[in-house]
């Protein structure tokens, strides 16, 4: 039997199938007939929550359109999405945005619930997709529910009411180990046993420039002083539709000009000297960029024939670089600068301090206390 509720706010009522109904009135239909508003849930309070969400919208003047699904929008939102980022960054949108209207696209876009954008946030956890690809998913919610909320179409957004997924320790953070640094005898073996030829050279210069992959391919022989002394970054290979184009570097820090080592010096003069002529990495043909994924099927071939190294990313070269500059106490200000990062909390996020630069810290502390002893001795 339906249960009605005050102040015209519907009536609720408990189905067969232990599934529970809503519905109220709102107003009449062309054809002078009760328009006869329904809402089913799985708990009584979720029906209620969506009565009451559904006249919160009608009191706020929100702009009730139950044909406009959530896939619609997105696709809506996308394209207008287009201008405020780089071509590269668009384009990878589609993964994510691809998952979010498989799983929710059918629902209304003013129905979405917090608690449904919870349930689709442990389907991805039940369905093994990364904590990085799940948060990848709840931040476009949250792009697409904000658009919305700024066209009147719902009010307030349910997705920055969900939940936040946690790792299995309870931290907020996902484990680095796809981004570890190479440590100092590693990088010596790499150095010292990597192939004499433009893969081996490019990783040498990688691990003591911090370039980006994405910068490395870019590099013209131009871009490197005779003597292998400088490197000048002013472009970066951006993937857009599968295709490798030539666009600016991630940001405006990422221009710059970084020194050389002298021992890697050779290494980049090899790369000027023996590149292709308009980009070290190039290809024949109609297209003649290099691809990141390409050079990255090379990167891995190379260091896997260097014995006692992990098989770890190309972009861990750019974290050991950062982690070394640390570990001989340059400022996290410099280093930033270095690695093109426009702040200094990126640049701290990207260090791995090692158990002896701590030790080493600490040591300072008992110098300190023996200077202090020493004074009150006298």
């Amino acid at each position: 039997m339906a249960r009605k509720r005050s102040h015209g706010e519907g009536s609720v009522w408990k189905l067969k199938n232990g599934m529970w109904r809503g519905q109220l009135m709102d107003g009449y239909t062309d054809g002078g007939k009760k328009n006869i508003i329904s809402f089913s849930g799985e708990t009584r309070g979720e029906v209620l929550e969506k009565l009451r969400d559904y006249q919160n919208k009608k009191d706020a003047h929100i702009h009730v359109d139950k044909k406009l699904t959530l896939s619609n929008w997105a696709d809506l939102w996308y394209c207008d999405y287009k201008s405020q980022v780089q071509a590269s960054t668009y384009s990878g949108y589609q993964y994510t945005l691809k998952i979010i209207k498989e799983q929710m696209g059918t629902q209304t876009l003013c129905d979405v619930l917090p608690i449904d954008i919870n349930r689709f946030m442990d389907f991805l956890v039940a369905s093994n997709y990364s904590l990085s690809q799940i948060r990848k998913c709840r931040t476009m919610l949250i792009q697409i529910f904000d658009a919305a909320d700024a066209n009147g179409l719902v009010a307030g957004n349910p997705a920055r009411k969900a939940k936040i997924i946690r790792d299995k320790d309870g931290t907020l953070s996902e484990p680095r180990y796809e981004k570890d640094a190479f440590d100092d005898e590693e990088v010596e073996l790499l150095k010292k046993n990597l192939p004499h030829n433009l893969t081996g050279y490019s990783i040498r210069v990688m691990l003591d420039s911090g370039l980006r992959v994405q910068e490395l391919l870019a590099l013209s022989p131009s871009d490197i002083a005779e003597d292998g002394s400088e490197i000048r970054v002013c472009h970066a290979i951006k993937t857009v539709d599968n295709h490798p184009v030539l666009g600016p570097p991630k940001s405006k820090s990422g221009f710059r000009t970084i020194p050389i080592p002298e021992d890697t010096r050779a290494a980049a003069k090899y790369l000027r000297e023996y590149g292709g002529k308009d980009r070290i990495w190039s290809l024949p043909g109609r297209n003649p960029y290099y691809s990141v994924g390409a050079f990255r099927r090379r990167y891995y071939t190379a260091i896997g024939q260097v014995e006692g190294v992990r098989k770890l990313t190309p972009h861990c070269c750019r974290h050991t670089y950062v982690t070394r500059l640390q570990a001989k106490g340059v400022p996290l200000e410099l280093i930033a600068r270095l690695a093109g990062h426009s702040s200094i909390a990126t640049t701290n996020d990207y260090t791995h301090t090692s158990m002896e630069t701590l030790s080493n810290a600490v040591s300072l502390l008992n110098m300190e206390y023996e200077r202090g002893a020493g004074n009150e001795a006298v």
